[in-house]
C-alpha cells in the first residue's frame, strides 16, 4: 500500500510525497513540523490523499485521522500525578476509543511492546527512559493504529536497548501490519534503519527516495546542509582523498572486509 499527499493546485510545497507501507519511511529536516500536521491533516489542508492512487473520501479520510498515532517522549505535567493505568484509561476516554474489555486492551498492547502489568501500579518519575518509551508506544497502540510516527524513538537508549527497541519496531511492521515513520535529526539512525527517507528544507520536500541513494549523494547534502551519516562520509573521504576502492556500505564490518579485499 502506498500512502500519497498531493496538491494538485501546488499551494503547498511539501504536499508532495509517499509513505509506504511496506518500507521503514525516515523523515528529516527543517521542517518536518509543518510536515507532520499535514499526516495528521491538521489546519486547512487542501491536498488530497491517495491509496494506491485512488482519492479517499471524506469518510475514508476521517477513518484515516483515527488510524494514526505519534510516539514522543514528552507527557503533559499532571500525568506524572497519575499511575500509569490511569494514564492509559484517561487515553481511552482523551481519544474517544470504543473498546470492549478495556483491561484486557492495556495488557495486549503492554505484551506487545515487551512490559509486564506490574508496571501499571508504578509513576512514569519511577521507570526508566527505556521503559517510558515502549510505554508510550503501548499507549499509542491502544488505539489500534494503521501508521505509527516515532519522534527520535533511539535518541536516549543505549546499543543493547536500540537493538531491542529495532526488533519491536520490525516485529510491528511484519507481524502487525503497522506502517512505521521515524522522525529523526540523527542521519546514522535513518541510514541505518529506513528505505525511505523524505528530507525537508525551509518548507519544502528537498528530496524524497531511497535512503541509501539519497545519503550516498554526499554532493547534494554538502551544498543543503544536510546532516551526512558517519559511515558515508567515511566512505567518501577514503574514496576522495585516498582513492580507497571500497563501496558504500551500512555496516563498519563490510568496509573493513573491503578495505582488507582491496590492500
Amino acid at each position: 500500500m502506498e500512502l500519497k499527499f498531493r496538491d494538485y493546485l501546488l499551494k503547498n510545497n511539501l504536499v508532495d510525497f509517499t509513505i509506504n507501507s511496506k518500507e521503514f519511511t525516515g523523515i528529516t529536516g527543517n521542517s518536518t513540523d509543518k510536515l507532520l500536521e499535514i499526516l495528521f491533516l491538521k489546519n486547512t489542508y487542501q491536498g488530497t490523499i491517495l491509496i494506491d492512487n485512488e482519492p479517499l473520501s471524506k469518510e475514508e479520510i476521517n477513518i484515516y485521522k483515527k488510524k494514526i498515532s505519534i510516539i514522543n517522549q514528552v507527557l503533559q505535567v499532571p500525568f506524572y500525578q497519575k499511575t500509569i493505568l490511569e494514564i492509559m484509561y484517561d487515553e481511552i476516554r482523551r481519544k474517544d476509543l470504543v473498546i470492549k474489555d478495556p483491561k484486557k486492551k492495556i495488557y495486549d498492547a503492554l505484551k506487545i511492546v515487551g512490559l509486564d502489568t506490574n508496571i501499571l501500579e508504578r509513576y512514569i518519575r519511577d521507570i526508566s527512559s527505556s521503559e517510558r518509551y515502549l510505554l508510550f508506544l503501548s499507549i499509542g497502540l491502544l488505539s489500534n493504529p494503521n501508521i505509527i510516527i516515532l519522534e527520535e524513538p533511539f535518541k536516549q537508549l543505549d546499543k543493547k536497548q536500540e537493538k531491542e527497541l529495532w526488533m519491536l519496531l520490525q516485529k510491528l511492521k511484519e507481524q502487525y501490519q503497522k506502517t512505521i515513520i521515524l522522525i529523526s535529526n540523527d542521519s546514522n539512525i535513518l541510514y541505518k534503519y529506513t528505505k525511505h527517507i523524505i528530507i525537508t528544507k525551509n518548507n519544502k520536500i528537498l528530496t524524497e527516495g531511497n535512503t541509501e541513494e539519497i545519503y550516498q549523494n554526499v554532493t547534494l547534502l554538502k551544498k543543503n546542509e544536510i546532516n551526512i551519516p558517519e559511515i558515508v562520509f567515511f566512505t567518501y573521504l577514503a574514496r576522495k582523498k585516498k582513492k580507497a576502492k571500497i563501496d558504500f556500505h551500512k555496516d563498519i564490518r563490510d568496509i573493513i572486509k573491503d578495505i582488507y579485499k582491496h590492500v
